[in-house]
């Protein structure tokens, strides 16, 4: 045999060996970085809480409690509207959430109708049939996680 076709035994053998260890890598990878971003709500309603001049403490024990056990359901289904949603930035949505959380109100994002109301407080201005239609698939994308 010569020295090209043991390389290329050995890389292919190599390739095999180590697909499995690599993809199991990338999804533990993945899951963590899900699990911090999905602390990381509860942590900026927290921090934009403390911003307003609550004390730190006071503001976790809200979030915490506005946040739930549902913390990583409250993640995708905000990422749903983000995505869904061209009319809201992100850091809109965390101070709205943020003063709800303030003033201990339950946000339903599975509700069109909450959605709506969200979206025109954020926007102050009325919504376009297209932001409205937007809405609604969100609502429903929304519903489905539950289901």
């Amino acid at each position: 045999m010569s020295k090209e076709n043991i390389l290329r035994i050995t890389l292919f053998v190599s390739v095999l060996a180590f697909n499995p260890v690599i993809a199991e890598t990338l999804k533990n990878t993945t899951n963590i970085q899900t699990k911090q971003e999905t602390t990381r709500v509860s942590t900026s309603i927290a921090n934009i809480l403390h911003k307003r001049g609550l004390d730190v403490d006071a503001a976790e024990e809200l979030s915490q409690n506005f946040v739930a056990d549902d913390e990583e359901l409250l993640s995708h289904m905000m990422e749903n509207l983000l995505r869904g949603c061209k009319s809201i930035s992100k850091d809109a949505l965390l101070t709205y959430l943020s003063n709800e959380a303030l003033f201990r109100k339950n946000v339903d994002l599975q509700s069109y109708d909450q959605l709506v109301a969200m979206v025109g407080k954020v926007k102050q201005t009325a919504l376009d049939k297209v932001t409205l239609k937007e809405l609604q698939n969100v609502a429903k994308q929304n519903r489905q996680l539950l289901a």
